[in-house]
């Protein structure tokens, strides 16, 4: 006897298709040593995964690959954990360049992607700096 396949399984097999397509036209980053994306460049990320990028000091610039790619933010931190915000670079969505540099930016250790905003105010001037000044201090 065959069982009819439960809203919820449709539903859960629908979602995961749709994932699977979103990530396949997302746009994807690597990191680079040098200032014009051709040196020592890392394996590829998902620039929608917030996770945090440890390990990637030093680097100084970003190359960019993918389609369908709306925009995103670079927090930049200091520590090796994203622990704290202490840069941000805006990655333009559309007709963005293929590779950004970022040795103008703060020394950082670690970096993650966000697709909002990482300015004080959204649209707003300054950087979002949340660092302690001491990094030392509890």
């Amino acid at each position: 006897m065959r069982r009819p396949l439960s809203v919820t399984k449709v539903a859960l097999f629908l979602v995961g298709a749709m994932g699977i397509h979103a990530a396949s036209q997302g746009a994807w980053a690597q990191f680079c040593s040098d200032d014009n994306c051709s040196e020592n460049c890392g394996i590829s990320v998902d620039i929608s995964n917030p996770a945090c990028l440890a390990g990637e000091a030093g680097r100084k610039s970003i190359a960019l690959h993918g389609t369908g790619f709306l925009g995103a933010y670079l927090v930049h931190s200091p520590d090796n954990h994203c622990g704290c915000q202490i840069d941000c670079t805006k990655i333009p969505g559309a007709g963005a360049p293929t590779c950004i540099n970022i040795s103008g930016k703060a020394t950082s250790e670690s970096y993650r992607f966000q697709l909002t905003t990482c300015y004080e105010n959204a649209g707003g001037p300054g950087i979002g700096n949340n660092c302690p000044i001491n990094p030392t201090s509890p």
